[in-house]
């Protein structure tokens, strides 16, 4: 998940003939924003601005009246109403996308008709975009484009009776364009949600029966939305939908699901009145389309790039881990991220309920669970680990410990297959308390196979709106029998005041002096701080030089861990972002 107000708009990645500022350029390339502006202007008295793709600084435009592109011709307007007009106080939310009248419904369903039908006789497909390329092709060839709409029915009855075939659909070339968006837009992407899912500014979105749905935004408060379910059969059926092509299948004796969307982004579906009173509802947490990656995440502040190199230390030598925190602290972000600290030739195995991990590793083992109501074909989170244990992996990757599973995975460590896993906890005492207590029960001397845990929070970020920080790392040093406890130390904290991070292990870390220097070969253990500041040094100068891109990133890594040290500090002096 992107994780800061910072984030690059996705909609970057698309062509954009029209420059930011350009509102009459705007509406001349896409008939349908001209439509929405003119009709706007009209109730309201006022024009939006084109501002282009967002960015944080759009937070202080005022008034707050702006359009942003998010995935052309997708755009958003957010508008926020003055003092004294209806909906004073809110700010609104409109997905701006071509859309169809009741007559080319009409049209719309026939090309649907045909397509089903015709489909299957067409050369097989491997992606989505041979899919829609496929169906362009189909439309083009079932319709022709014409002036006028106006046919004469009784010809287009003559020529099928005559033997020449089906008639081609009349329509004009507006019309083309906005019928071949609304097909594609239904069979192969998100149906009424695609003007929500194509906006990467949205973090989380919350549907509620039939009221309109509502988004937790990076860059604005709360926003309300124009789109809303017309009535519980659309809403049913929609969800129906939905949760089959995840392979989550909702009904009635099974009302609640979790899966993950085809971007990744996470889908928790609630389907029954009995247990919904407001109607069934569905809450997505949104997945940037591109992984974010560590040097990112130093440049959001998230973290240090001290705090960055310690944790590299860590799991390039085979350390335990855990990310933990409260719910959408970014701890899956921050997993993704780390992640190309690990040895870039050994075994990943990775274990999880919905696919969120992304590894970049050559040798990637990914298993998810599975659902059903025969308890002989379900597989969970446990018979994964299990299975993990057989697979000799270097590292286990856990998608989300939540209960029992969290036993076997300290039985893993303990076995020495190093783990690494996201966890809800908020500090050191909370995950331990967690962790030994019920339903989980790990012994609490058998704690210090877990070498060290970072913890995750969103914070309010300076100027407004909100931020993710890692606000503290701890070791686990081992159990204390006589004060019968588990002795941590905290080597991390991170300054709310001055939104600073500062190292407090300097000369007290049990990990790096005790298990990382000798594992490294250093004759004394205090040269390992050396590496520490070494390491330091390299990824702030890769902060410097804006190589964030994840696969420039992964790929650096690749050649320190292929090629050694200096070929790779000599080629971040001089690496270009070729993979950006």
């Amino acid at each position: 998940m992107v994780t800061e107000q910072e984030s690059e708009n996705e909609s970057t990645k698309h062509v954009m003939k029209v420059q930011p500022g350009d509102l009459g350029g705007l509406m001349a390339e896409y008939p349908h924003i001209r439509i929405w502006i003119e009709d706007f202007e009209a109730k309201h008295g006022s024009r939006p601005i084109y501002y282009g793709p967002l960015d944080r600084d759009a937070r202080a435009v005022s008034p707050r009246n702006l359009i942003y592109s998010t995935r052309p011709p997708c755009f958003a307007h957010v508008y926020s109403p003055p003092e004294g007009a209806e909906g004073a106080g809110n700010t609104f939310w409109f997905g701006l996308e071509p859309t169809i009248d009741e007559e080319e419904e009409e049209i719309r369903d026939q090309i649907v008709e045909r397509l089903l039908r015709d489909a299957p006789q067409k050369e097989r497909f491997d992606n989505d975009e041979q899919f829609i390329a496929m169906i362009h092709e189909m439309v083009d060839e079932m319709t022709t484009t014409v002036t006028s709409i106006l046919s004469n029915p009784f010809i287009n009855q003559t020529r099928e009776l005559l033997g020449f075939g089906e008639a081609p659909i009349k329509v004009t070339e507006e019309q083309l364009e906005r019928l071949k968006y609304v097909v594609v837009r239904d069979l192969v992407n998100n149906g009424p949600l695609e003007t929500l899912l194509a906006d990467e500014m949205l973090e989380d979105i919350h549907s509620i029966g039939l009221s309109a749905i509502n988004m937790d935004h990076k860059v604005f408060p709360m926003l309300t939305s124009n789109i809303a379910f017309k009535d519980q059969e659309v809403l049913t059926k929609y969800l129906r939908s939905m949760s089959e092509r995840i392979g989550r299948p909702v009904s009635d004796s099974k009302p609640i699901v979790d899966g993950a969307l085809l971007d990744g982004s996470r889908i928790n579906i609630i389907y029954s009145d009995d247990v919904s009173i407001q109607g069934s509802s569905f809450t997505i947490r949104k997945f940037a389309e591109e992984t974010i990656s560590i040097i990112q995440l130093i440049q959001w502040k998230t973290l240090s790039s001290q705090m960055a190199a310690y944790i590299w230390l860590g799991l390039e030598s085979g350390m335990s881990m855990l990310v933990s925190g409260e719910t959408a602290s970014g701890k899956t972000t921050t997993l993704n991220a780390i992640l190309p600290f690990v040895d870039h030739n050994v075994k990943i195995y990775t274990a999880e309920d919905t696919p969120e991990v992304k590894v970049s590793h050559t040798i990637w083992q990914r298993l998810i669970t599975r659902d059903s109501k025969n308890e002989d074909s379900r597989v969970e989170m446990f018979d994964l680990l299990k299975a993990a244990l057989r697979s000799r992996p270097r590292y286990i990757i856990i998608g989300e410990i939540r209960g029992v599973e969290g036993a076997i995975a300290f039985q893993a460590m303990q076995t020495g297959h190093p783990v690494v896993g996201t966890f809800h906890a908020s500090n050191i005492v909370k995950l331990i308390q967690r962790f030994t207590g019920d339903p989980i029960n790990v012994p609490a001397r058998f704690f210090d196979n877990l070498n060290f845990a970072i913890f995750q929070e969103v914070v309010e970020a300076p100027g407004g709106g909100i931020a993710r920080r890692i606000t503290g790392v701890s070791e686990v040093i081992g159990f204390d029998k006589t004060a019968d406890g588990i002795l941590t130390r905290n080597m991390f904290e991170w300054d709310p005041v001055n939104d600073e991070v500062y190292f407090r292990g300097m000369f007290q870390s049990d990990m790096l002096e005790n298990k990382i220097a000798p594992r490294m070969g250093f004759r004394s253990k205090r040269d390992i701080y050396d590496e520490l500041e070494r390491r330091t040094v390299v990824l702030q100068k890769m902060v410097d030089r804006n190589l964030t891109h994840f696969d420039d990133v992964f790929d650096l890594l690749d050649i320190y861990f292929k090629e050694g040290w200096d070929r790779f500090t000599s080629s971040v002096e001089t690496w270009t972002g070729i993979n950006h």
